[in-house]
């Protein structure tokens, strides 16, 4: 079983791959050359984005065909790029915060916050550095490192699905939910029915699930304050 999963995980990374791409042809992509309105935030994270992606790709192929001695050197380079890749991400939704904050309430734009890869960052901080501290554990290494496609699926996946198929919102809320949190809860039922530790998914299901319902209870006193602290902290 965990032979297939290896195997499979390089088909899950092409597709995020292919997927982001698609996604963010029309939302971005189609701007090049003069990409108007986009400032260099968004280009920096784009490119790190799509490191981080083909990282992923080319690491899963590496396991894939046994390259083991070169897949460990390119891990030691996920230590400089994913790193950069949060910070990317923190500047991006501070851009974002500060770009909603002159159209809308401020209430409004701490409500857009859990959209704007706030969450993101503690939750793709998180699991990379438990896909690192169990490296040595294959089983733990690659199901966390499967967990940060599924969180980086996600933008990628929603713009695909809304700007690029054009689908209707509650079908394409319903993909999402299916792609970014039903398969990861059903692997973590098949790990439990297989006597497979259940951190790695429990780790990613736990996460998801809360993220979820920040976006749902955006409006709640307790994000309020919350996000009110992370602005005043961080921004």
């Amino acid at each position: 079983m965990e032979k297939a999963l290896q195997n499979r995980l390089l088909y899950f990374f092409v597709a995020i791959f292919i997927i982001t791409n698609l996604g963010f042809y029309k939302t971005y992509l189609i701007h090049f050359p003069t990409f108007e309105n986009f400032g260099w935030v968004y280009h920096v994270h784009g490119m790190l984005s799509m490191a981080w992606i083909l990282m992923l790709v080319g690491q899963a192929y590496l396991i894939r065909v046994k390259k083991y001695e070169l897949h460990r050197f390119i891990g030691k380079l996920s230590y400089i790029i994913f790193p950069l890749f949060l910070a990317s991400l923190f500047f991006v939704a501070k851009e974002s915060y500060f770009r909603n904050i002159k159209k809308m309430s401020q209430a409004d734009a701490f409500a857009q916050m859990p959209l704007g890869g706030t969450i993101d960052i503690i939750f793709l901080g998180l699991t990379f550095a438990f896909a690192m501290i169990y490296r040595k554990n294959v089983g733990f290494h690659m199901r966390f490192m499967a967990c940060t496609g599924f969180a980086i699926l996600g933008p990628g996946l929603g713009r695909f699905l809304f700007a690029f198929l054009g689908l209707p919102g509650p079908v394409g809320g319903i993909t999402m939910l299916i792609c970014t949190t039903i398969v990861p809860i059903i692997w973590l039922v098949m790990d439990i029915k297989n006597k497979k530790s259940a951190f790695p998914l429990g780790f990613y299901v736990v996460v998801a699930l809360s993220m979820t319902a920040a976006g749902i209870g955006s409006h709640s006193s307790w994000w309020q304050g919350f996000a009110k602290w992370w602005v005043e902290t961080l921004y």
